[in-house]
């Protein structure tokens, strides 16, 4: 399968304390009972990273006589256990009422066809959440001030080629959202779900325009069979769209068949390839888009050296701050509406991956609600 800045010119004074690192412990515990509390807190880890690792490779061990509908059926009901709130905030920042964005995990996977475990992917990146920094020393700001709610994990039944309303569960909880305002964060899961939120976004914007960043185009009219393959979300979201506007940056994966549809029906797609990355103009990028925008963020997108955890990966990928800068210019110039973190199928062992997913999430909210939470210096 082929589908397989410049920083703030707010510096810190020079006689800045440096922040310390986010800890469980408590100060004023004398040495006898900080060597006990470490020893404790060693301990709780390393159980807590046994049951991880056991819960994570549990799929691999499920035996052989068991059918792919109750392997599937037990990753399943793995993945939509309680899961944590994202960065581990306070009651007073999550409260669904006044919180400005909406964390939706989707552990849906159907579809993928090479490397396997994206259902497990907003489970391991609300895990690794838990351990981001709240300052953000780009911002100079503590972006989870603007209150960030997370849901439970929505279970969607398996979308076919038959099936009336796709992903039917996600856009009734992403609709509600949309008509208050609020900014839905959906956290996957197979890129296959954005066409729920998509959905409901294209009700309320009429002008609504996809920026998908992705290594992969994915715009073939269905794949095995199935037109709601994560291999045909692209093609899905154009004819979802009333006037279709999509901008893919980062590709570097397409098919004959692909290539023969864009060539013979030319649709307004526009096209940044990864193997021109050096030569991106971010404001060129953001012109291509109308004023309202979703984006939709396929971990492929970055280069497999520093995103190995996904199912379909592909060299050559974008860099950290590259797409740091294309996400902040776009977040400053229009009007971000909603966006999704897609196909991060987590390694048991490697936590770097899930970090990067978990960071990616926390530095969009804050880009996209950087004016709202008072940050007034130029930071593009």
């Amino acid at each position: 399968m082929s589908k397989t800045k410049s920083k703030a010119s707010n510096p810190a004074p020079a006689t800045a304390t440096r922040s310390k690192p986010r800890t469980k412990a408590k100060a004023g515990k004398n040495l006898s009972n900080s060597k006990k509390a470490s020893s404790k807190s060693e301990s709780k880890t390393k159980s807590k990273a046994s049951a991880r690792a056991k819960s994570a490779g549990s799929r691999k061990s499920a035996p052989a006589t068991k059918s792919a509908a109750a392997i599937t059926s037990q990753a399943t009901r793995r993945s939509t256990d309680k899961l944590p709130a994202f960065l581990g905030l306070s009651a007073k920042y999550t409260q669904a009422a006044g919180a400005r964005v909406h964390i939706l995990p989707v552990p849906y996977e159907e579809t993928t066809t090479y490397g396997k475990g994206t259902a497990d992917g907003p489970r391991a990146l609300l895990e690794a959440s838990q351990e981001v920094e709240l300052f953000d020393d780009e911002l100079w700001t503590e972006s989870y001030k603007i209150g960030i709610h997370t849901s439970d994990a929505i279970v969607m039944d398996k979308v076919e080629a038959n099936t009336a309303k796709p992903f039917q569960a996600l856009y009734e909880a992403v609709k509600p959202l949309v008509e208050t305002d609020r900014f839905p964060l959906i956290i996957g899961g197979e890129h296959s779900i954005t066409l729920g939120a998509i959905r409901a976004f294209a009700e309320r914007y009429k002008d609504l325009s996809i920026l998908q960043i992705d290594a992969h185009c994915d715009l073939r009219p269905s794949y095995d069979g199935n037109p709601y393959s994560h291999a045909s979300v692209g093609y899905r979201l154009y004819e979802t769209l009333q006037k279709p506007m999509i901008t893919q940056v980062g590709i570097r994966n397409v098919s004959k068949q692909e290539a023969h549809w864009m060539e013979t029906e030319r649709p307004k797609i526009n096209i940044f390839w990864a193997r021109m990355q050096d030569k991106w103009n971010f404001q060129e990028i953001v012109n291509t888009l109308s004023n309202n925008v979703y984006i939709t963020i396929d971990v492929d997108a970055l280069d497999s050296s520093v995103m190995p955890s996904t199912g379909t990966p592909e060299p050559g990928g974008i860099s950290w701050y590259q797409l740091m800068e294309l996400i902040k210019n776009v977040c400053v110039r229009k009007n971000v509406v909603g966006a999704d973190i897609v196909e991060l199928a987590p390694i048991p062992g490697l936590h770097a991956p899930d970090f990067l997913a978990a960071k990616l999430a926390y530095k969009l909210i804050g880009y996209r609600f950087a004016l709202d939470l008072g940050v007034t210096k130029k930071y593009v």
